[in-house]
């Protein structure tokens, strides 16, 4: 009886690192790829879309550094199936990163997106500049054309 015990216990220890290892190893989600605008205008909000896939199948939640201070994190979505989120910057330039996180809390690298943001300007009054830089004696010309037309 004791050496069934005892073989019992043997075989026991024998199989328990292999159930450890097999219970602690999770494989992180692969480097998300970000898609979205990358030049708009400022102040406007765009949507952009992450999409990552996790080795063991598991749920992927993205985080999301906007490179402005702020941040969050999506809710945990099917491993291959796109997140999205919205943000809206003021006139700069910003780098985004994203990561994705699984349900067993393995991370992938950052992934990276340069977007810039440029002043809004009017093509009319850019357009207007370039042409009296052009023509720099045509302003006499315009503003007496102006004055005939009353305006």
């Amino acid at each position: 009886m004791k050496k069934k015990i005892l073989g019992i216990l043997v075989c026991l220890t024998m199989l328990m690192p292999a159930l450890s290892m097999t219970a602690i190893a999770n494989e992180p989600p692969t480097t998300p790829t970000i898609d979205g605008e990358t030049n708009g205008k400022a102040g406007e909000t765009y949507e952009y879309t992450f999409l990552s896939t996790d080795p063991d199948g598991d749920d992927i939640s993205y985080c999301v550094e906007w490179g402005c201070g702020e941040s969050e994190c999506t809710d945990f979505y099917p491993s291959g199936e796109s997140a999205t989120a919205s943000h809206a910057y003021a006139e700069g330039t910003y780098i985004i990163k994203v990561k994705a996180a699984d349900v067993n809390q393995a991370e992938s690298d950052w992934a990276t997106l340069e977007i810039t943001m440029p002043r809004n300007k009017l093509l009319i009054s850019t357009l207007f500049l370039g042409f009296l830089e052009r023509f720099p004696n045509a302003f006499p010309i315009l503003r007496l054309l102006l004055q005939r037309l009353g305006l």
